[in-house]
């Protein structure tokens, strides 16, 4: 993993962060569902604290955020806080048609219901039907009533209908994230292998966004060949552009630059010094 110390502003915290520190453990407040007294019902299981950035993120001490009565009734979904970013660029609205290309387990797909409170449609979209499973239960639990399911390869997806926004938060290596790799490094055919299939997504969503409409892509790896890479070769060849990021944002990275590539210092990379959560990189795209 030494060969990104040159890319990450400060790698020895990053390093020490990753091996070192647990993650703070966050939940997302689901307004679909939360009742008027819930920081007070979560103040009396938590010590929490509110995101400076986000309203809705709760960091707590729960040893299992997962199993408690708040959860059970669909009050909050248990997400890390850097996951919750995407969606919040992504900006959906109330009465769009919304895809959530690689879905499952379902947190962004439910936070995006919650954004628009369920006025709207949301395809959320999920090539393995196992996982699928826990897509239809998160959604239930949530109220995200909006949210309709297909079992696609997502670079498979029928072109027949268009979209207002789509989110691509496309798998990944995982590489700089603790709890996926352990601080160990992906090989080159991993990495080549999951490069080619987040560009074929992306420019899948290119064929499925409206003139008007509004792509993120996300990935939670710090890999250059995954992020940058990707998004500057779909601009190449799908004529896509790079939009400012104009939400607000906890401290972050801005983009590496690439040669014959502009723009690409207007996406995202927060890494797990910034939030003690996990990495995330973003980038807004559209035609105009």
């Amino acid at each position: 993993m030494e060969v990104y110390s040159e890319i990450i502003g400060d790698y020895g915290l990053f390093k020490k962060t990753v091996i070192e520190k647990k993650k703070s453990k966050t939940v997302r407040r689901n307004d679909l569902k939360a009742k008027p007294d819930f920081e007070e019902k979560l103040s009396e299981i938590s010590n929490a604290v509110k995101s400076s950035w986000n309203p809705k993120i709760y960091r707590v001490d729960l040893e299992n955020p997962g199993k408690t009565l708040l959860h059970w009734r669909g009050e909050y979904y248990v997400q890390e806080e850097s996951a919750s970013i995407p969606v919040k660029v992504l900006d959906p609205q109330p009465g769009e048609t919304i895809l959530d290309m690689c879905a499952a387990p379902g947190g962004k797909t439910t936070q995006i219901a919650d954004e628009i409170d369920n006025k709207g449609l949301v395809i959320a979209n999920d090539v393995s039907s196992n996982r699928l499973l826990s897509l239809f239960k998160n959604t239930y639990r949530a109220g995200a009533y909006c949210v309709k399911t297909t079992n696609y390869d997502g670079r498979s997806l029928p072109e027949n209908i268009m979209f207002d926004r789509i989110l691509v938060d496309a798998p990944c290596t995982g590489e700089g994230d603790k709890a996926w790799r352990d601080f160990q490094p992906a090989s080159k055919k991993e990495i080549e292998t999951q490069s080619r299939v987040q560009q074929q997504l992306l420019e899948k969503a290119a064929n499925l966004i409206k003139s008007s409409g509004v792509i993120v892509y996300s990935t939670c790896t710090i890999n250059t060949k995954e992020n940058e890479e990707v998004v500057g070769n779909v601009i190449d060849k799908t004529g896509l552009k790079l939009m400012d990021i104009d939400a607000e944002l906890p401290p972050h990275q801005e983009g590496l630059s690439l040669q014959n590539v502009d723009g690409l210092g207007k996406t995202v990379r927060v890494l797990p010094h910034h939030l003690n959560s996990g990495v995330i990189y973003t980038a807004k795209l559209k035609y105009k």
